[in-house]
This record gives structure tokens, C-alpha cells and sequence, in this order.
């Protein structure tokens, strides 16, 4: 009898599939009434009210610049923060690039700025890409000490140093074919 019933459970089982594969069997699932995929989102254009201005990012992103060290190029765990919070703004909105703008600091020699500066924009790029942000959204340039940046502090203002500022690039406006006269 314990025979059979073994054997009648097997021979179930060898019909029906495991029972690991009744487990992962998912229903079927059909569209309803829509046949066609939806259609694609157009970027915003300058000078209308969805387009997105630098404001809009300074106030998401909380800023947009990183600072950093004397002589260094590595993001530290406080650029890190602004980072992560600008590249999910960046994520957000998928139709606009950035211009990533490297400054040295204003004891350096022009041609040492204006690499460190390269160096820094390009390790800011390097953190926005493994966040998810598009390579192709993202242009780097390095202005050495040649636009030495202010910051406030208290009632003095205090050289800005060694940075990297985050540019909203407008979108350029679209391009309207001439209509022939009539």
C-alpha cells in the first residue's frame, strides 16, 4: 500500500511537471486597446516654461559647485553628497547636458591650472557617468585661474578656490524651416 501510494505520487508529478515548475509559471498578460507605444517626450526649449534654468538645479541639487582640496583631483565624501544629489536631478531630466568647468586655485601657475582644472572636471564627469548619467550630456572645459570665483562669507568676500561648477547648457532652440512665399 506505502508502494502505491508512492508510485501514484510519482507518476503525478511525471504528468503534471515539478513541482518547482508549477511555482514559476506567471499568468499572461494583454495589452488593452493600446496598439501603438506612446509618443516620445520632447525636450523642453529655451524660453518656455517647461525649460529647466540653472536656478532649478542650484535648488534641487543644493549647489553647483564642488570644491577641493589645494592640490588634489579626488572627490572627497562632501562632493560626493553634492554629487549624488546633482546627478539624480541630471537623471531626472534627460534632456539636458551640462557643462563641467574646472578652476585651479589662485597660487597656481596658468599651465598647472589650467590642467588640475582639467583634471578636476574630468574626475566630477567620471562620478556623474558611474551614477548613471549619459557621457554624451557632458562637456568638460578647465578655465585655469582665469575666472578666479568669489564666496561670501559672513560680510567678507574670500576667493573661491580650487572648484568645479556645474553649467546648465539651454537647449538650443529648434530650427524652423523657411516657408516659401506665396
Amino acid at each position: 500500500m506505502k508502494h502505491n501510494s508512492l508510485l501514484l505520487a510519482a507518476l503525478a508529478v511525471a504528468t503534471t511537471g515539478t513541482a518547482a515548475e508549477a511555482q514559476f509559471r506567471l499568468p499572461v498578460i494583454f495589452p488593452l486597446g493600446r496598439s501603438k507605444a506612446p509618443p516620445p517626450v520632447q525636450p523642453p526649449v529655451a524660453g518656455t516654461p517647461g525649460a529647466v534654468t540653472q536656478g532649478a538645479f542650484v535648488a534641487a541639487a543644493g549647489t553647483d559647485t564642488v570644491y577641493f582640496s589645494a592640490n588634489g583631483s579626488t572627490v572627497d565624501p562632501t562632493a560626493t553628497a553634492t554629487l549624488a544629489a546633482q546627478a539624480r536631478w541630471l537623471l531626472a531630466n534627460p534632456y539636458v547636458t551640462v557643462r563641467l568647468e574646472g578652476h585651479g586655485g589662485p597660487g597656481d601657475s596658468r599651465d598647472y591650472a589650467l590642467a588640475i582644472g582639467d583634471k578636476r572636471a574630468n574626475a566630477v564627469r567620471d562620478f556623474l557617468v558611474l551614477q548613471g548619467v549619459a557621457p554624451q550630456r557632458i562637456t568638460v572645459m578647465s578655465w585655469g585661474k582665469e575666472r578666479p570665483g568669489k564666496v561670501l562669507i559672513g560680510q567678507n568676500l574670500v576667493a573661491a578656490g580650487p572648484r568645479v561648477v556645474t553649467i546648465v547648457v539651454p537647449p538650443a532652440a529648434p530650427v524652423l524651416a523657411p516657408t516659401a512665399a506665396r
